[in-house]
């Protein structure tokens, strides 16, 4: 008798895995249409178009020059705590302006990618060991000696 109660009361392991498979998989695809829809972190969706459960593995410097939120005076501007948004130099303080033709960061400087190849030479960047070594000493330079490459905000 308990057998046909228990059976008739409780779901099978395999009813309750194929539940669980079927939320997950409804979960992840609300959360990919959220991605592919939403009007912030395109330059992460970009370079990263396809959610997962599994991290990207980029570390803090990466992330800060993937979605150019940091010590960078076009970020900062966006919030006016900035009256602009120059590098010391004279031109934009973006993550790009750093690694390609600031005076400043030239020890660490990439080629300049072609407006085309722009996003695929990020992605190059970020799947390559030793240019992202260069990248996390770049953004290291950035942070730690921010009132050098930042302009006076006067």
């Amino acid at each position: 008798m308990n057998y046909w109660s228990d059976k008739c009361t409780k779901p099978s392991a395999e009813e309750t895995t194929l539940q669980a498979v079927q939320w997950k998989s409804a979960a992840l695809s609300i959360w990919q249409e959220n991605w592919d829809n939403g009007e912030t972190g395109r330059s992460t969706h970009d370079i990263v178009p396809k959610v997962s459960n599994k991290p990207v593995g980029w570390n803090r410097e990466e992330i800060m020059f993937v979605t150019g939120h940091g010590p960078f005076p076009s970020y900062v501007h966006r919030f006016n705590l900035r009256t602009h948004d120059n590098c010391s130099c004279g031109e934009k303080g973006d993550p790009m302006h750093y690694a390609t033709k600031c005076r400043f960061t030239l020890s660490w400087h990439f080629q300049t990618p072609t407006v085309s190849l722009k996003l695929q030479w990020l992605k190059n960047i970020l799947t390559n060991d030793l240019s992202r070594t260069r990248l996390r000493l770049l953004m290291r330079f950035i942070c730690d000696e921010n009132n050098l490459i930042v302009e006076d905000n006067n």
